[in-house]
């Protein structure tokens, strides 16, 4: 709340100081204010950009789990069908690009950190674990309001009922089109229960010590030994 009050102030600098300063973009007004020298201004309009940043994309995350929950109402499947025609050739061009385990942990901690998540990351012997409480897309939307979830329990869905129409698109994308692709996944996803539960990444250092487990439950065979 303090946060946000101070954010609200700041608007309130901006319009009382100069109209033409609501047209700039935030980033403009931290670059004038880094350049000229004003560190605490600067830092206000970091914040405050942010604070656009985060209100945009959670606006945009919203929306497309209602488009969704909409189209779970023709059929479930219909939610697996538009995330393979839309995935598929993204995880062919992400195992071409970007073919190696800390390559791909990289990424996908950079794609959180746009997405403004709260997470942390752990090196085990035979892994990478990341941690997010919550992730930045589904993982918050779920902890703000009632989303559309599986009846059912499909492949698709790890097996399981309850879960978010939006979250299955880490188990197409990152699980099951990668091992139809090359036998193994890009990582585990292992998804919360309940919303305030945490969400685990899991990026094996070697695709051989995958636990069959992670395979059976979304309907493939684990071949790498």
């Amino acid at each position: 709340m303090v946060r946000l009050e101070r954010l609200e102030a700041l608007q309130r600098r901006i319009r009382q100081d100069d109209v033409a300063e609501m047209a700039k973009p935030t980033w403009d007004l931290v670059r004038g204010a880094i350049q000229g020298g004003r560190t605490d201004e600067a830092l206000e309009f970091l914040d405050y950009g942010c604070f656009e940043g985060k209100m945009m994309h959670d606006s945009a995350v919203s929306f497309a789990e209602m488009g969704l929950t909409y189209l779970a109402r023709f059929g479930e499947e219909e939610i697996e069908k538009l995330f393979r025609e839309r995935y598929y050739p993204v995880a062919e061009k992400w195992l071409s690009d970007t073919p190696g385990v800390e390559e791909s942990l990289y990424r996908c901690l950079e794609y959180q950190r746009g997405h403004f998540a709260e997470l942390t990351v752990t090196e085990e012997p035979d892994r990478y674990v990341v941690r997010y409480d919550p992730c930045g897309s589904g993982g918050r939307l779920r902890r703000t309001r009632e989303v559309g979830v599986t009846k059912k329990a499909y492949p698709w869905s790890w097996n399981k009922t309850g879960v978010p129409y939006y979250c299955t698109h880490c188990s197409i994308m990152l699980d099951i089109i990668p091992i139809e692709l090359r036998g193994y996944p890009i990582r585990i996803t292992i998804p919360g229960d309940k919303p305030e539960d945490p969400c685990i990444h899991l990026f094996y250092k070697k695709p051989e010590l995958i636990p069959e487990e992670y395979f059976t439950r979304i309907g493939k065979t684990k071949t790498i030994k």
